[in-house]
Parts: C-alpha cells; sequence; structure tokens
C-alpha cells in the first residue's frame, strides 16, 4: 500500500461486507417503499414537485403524476420529503450497483428486526440515542483542532473521520461505569450501526512508551471484558501498531467486521437456493 506525503496509507476503496451490503440496500428499499417518490422540474420558469408514487394515493403513478409547485403549502410541506427520498434513493442505486459488480445473484431479503443471540446490555439505537457525548475531562496540552470537536490525538481524528466517510453516525467520548474496576471511562467512540438496531463502543489504542498508558490500556480493556463487553460486539477495539502511519485500510476492517458480524447469517433469505458466486 502506498504512503501519501503526510506519511499516512493511503486507503483502498471501501467495499462493504456482504452481509452489511445486503442489510444496507433492504433497509433503504424497505423504507423506499413507504415513501413518496419524485423529482423537480422547472416548467416556464417556476419550479414544481412532480410526485410519480404516493403510498396514500394508489392511482399516482409515473404514467399519471402530481405535479405540486413548490411555492404553494403543500408544496412547502413535501419539499424536504422529496429531498430526502432522492438522497435515499441515490444511496440506494449506488448500493444496488455495488452489488452488481460483485455478485452474479440478487441480494437477498433481510428479517427486520435483527435479533442478536445475546445482547447482555441491551444496546441498540435507543442506548445510542439516550447517550450524551464529549463528557471526557482529559485535556491534552495540544488538542487535535477537527470538525468533531477537539480531540486527544490525530490517530482520533482520522478514525472519526473514517466513521464520517463510511456513513456510521458515531459519539465522541460518551461516559461509561465499568463497576469491576470501580472506574468511570469515556470511550473514544461509541457507534452506531441503526439499520440493525445495534451500537457499539469504540477504543483506538496507539503506540506509546510510556509505562502508565499501557497500564491505563489494560485495565479499560480487563474492565470490559469482566463486564461483559464483548470484543468485536459491545465493543470493537483498534490497535494503531506503528505509530507514525495510520492504516486506514485496518481501521475499516476492524469496524465493518464487527457490523457483519452482528448479523446473524438466517437474518439473510435468499430466493434461491444457487450457492453465491463471486466475480
Amino acid at each position: 500500500m502506498l504512503e501519501n506525503p503526510k506519511g499516512e496509507r493511503a486507503m483502498n476503496k471501501i467495499e462493504f461486507p456482504m452481509k452489511v451490503l445486503a442489510v444496507k440496500l433492504e433497509y433503504r428499499r424497505l423504507k423506499l417503499e413507504k415513501m413518496r417518490h419524485g423529482f423537480f422540474k422547472n416548467i416556464s420558469g417556476k419550479e414544481f414537485i412532480v410526485i410519480t408514487r404516493d403510498p396514500s394515493m394508489p392511482n399516482t403513478s409515473s404514467r399519471h403524476p402530481r405535479r405540486i409547485s413548490v411555492t404553494s403549502k403543500v408544496g412547502k410541506q413535501l419539499y424536504e420529503e422529496i429531498n430526502n427520498y432522492q438522497k435515499l434513493n441515490a444511496e440506494y442505486a449506488e448500493l444496488y450497483n455495488e452489488w452488481n459488480s460483485r455478485y452474479r445473484f440478487a441480494p437477498p431479503k433481510v428479517k427486520f428486526p435483527i435479533v442478536q443471540y445475546s445482547d447482555p446490555h441491551r444496546m441498540n439505537n435507543e442506548y445510542y440515542n439516550a447517550r450524551p457525548e464529549k463528557l471526557g475531562k482529559y485535556t491534552p496540552d495540544n488538542p487535535t483542532t477537527s470538525e468533531h470537536g477537539d480531540l486527544k490525538s490525530k490517530n482520533e481524528l482520522m478514525g472519526l473521520d473514517l466513521l464520517k466517510d463510511i456513513g456510521i453516525p458515531f459519539k465522541y467520548e460518551t461516559e461509561l461505569y465499568l463497576k469491576e474496576i470501580d472506574e468511570t471511562i469515556n470511550p473514544d467512540g461509541l457507534v452506531n450501526f441503526y439499520e440493525i438496531d445495534r451500537c457499539a463502543y469504540l477504543e483506538i489504542f496507539g503506540m506509546s512508551d510510556k509505562i502508565d498508558y499501557f497500564a491505563r490500556t489494560s485495565n479499560k480493556i480487563y474492565g470490559f471484558s469482566k463486564e461483559n463487553y464483548r470484543p468485536g460486539r459491545e465493543v470493537i477495539y483498534v490497535f494503531v501498531y506503528d505509530k507514525y502511519n495510520f492504516d486506514k485500510d485496518y481501521f475499516v476492517s476492524q469496524v465493518l467486521s464487527a457490523f457483519n458480524d452482528m448479523i446473524p447469517d438466517n437474518a439473510l433469505v435468499w430466493e434461491t437456493d444457487d450457492k453465491p458466486v463471486c466475480l
């Protein structure tokens, strides 16, 4: 893998694992089924919303569309809704093209809601939404300034930027009390795999010559383990082994592998018995 001038490893194109890609597709397909479909069109200098599908009005179709002025009362109400539809539809089209470029078979249906074999802490979307962020009390002498706020390290910045790039919501430095070590910690991140109603803590461990850093890291991992926060399930560990280069591919693979493993095989429903064959 090549390195860029800043000493960071250049990242290959991100490919979602098969189960993650299938879930993302089906999640969006089901949402699109419940939405009004339409587009914006300029006619004689006036902006209109053209509705081509409306679940509440079965007679509306691409052959019999509804045309609504953007400046009308109804148009103003529909403007954001159609924008959201177009955004979601573009996401679906991009994911569907990725699927077709990699596989010779149709994507499966997905049985929502996805049930975990074990869920000791009920770490679902509700858990994620209820946690406040940016609660860490430690401030380094030279914080890393970013759009996410002031961070403790450049590794955190690159990790959070990558989460944003792959569309995984996160919260920085929430708060968690670990009874076994009698300590309240601020994990680096809490990531939200919202399509499967799951979230997980994220810890980015760097290389350091300081003994106290290794002691704190070991104590934190011990606390997570004793409280039944399982690696790759309730907590994701990313070890940055090379303190001079941040391996972006490795970081993404750790996060997406955890996401993929949280999707049980029996949640996917294939329409045929053909064995999947990759291109």
